[in-house]
């Protein structure tokens, strides 16, 4: 079984509400001004630019997606026990990501 990340699956869950919230994540996404429906949002409209097949304790990956404000955000998102677990979520930095914010500089 591959751990690669489909994000047809992930919107899946999103869309039936199989997803999980640390309260890591929450008071990270407050300290950020990041909504829920930001992040519901980047999933459902990004495309996943960086796999983590052996995050623990899911397979994890990288999406880059718009906040409801059109603004460029980062979502790292798992997959394990049928539910999408946020992991965190930010804006990119430009000084670190190039093309669009789908690559790492340097």
């Amino acid at each position: 079984m591959s751990n690669q990340l489909n994000i047809g699956i992930l919107r899946q869950l999103c869309n039936s509400g199989q997803i999980k919230w640390t309260a890591h994540i929450l008071e990270r996404m407050q300290e950020r001004d990041i909504h829920p429906s930001d992040v519901i949002n980047c999933i459902q409209s990004g495309e996943i630019i960086e796999q983590y097949p052996n995050a623990f304790p899911y397979p994890a990956c990288l999406i880059l997606g718009t906040k409801t404000n059109n603004i460029y955000i980062h979502v790292v998102a798992g997959y394990g026990d049928g539910f999408v677990w946020i992991v965190t979520a930010y804006e990119p930095e430009e000084n670190e990501w190039a093309n669009g914010f789908k690559h790492r500089k340097g």
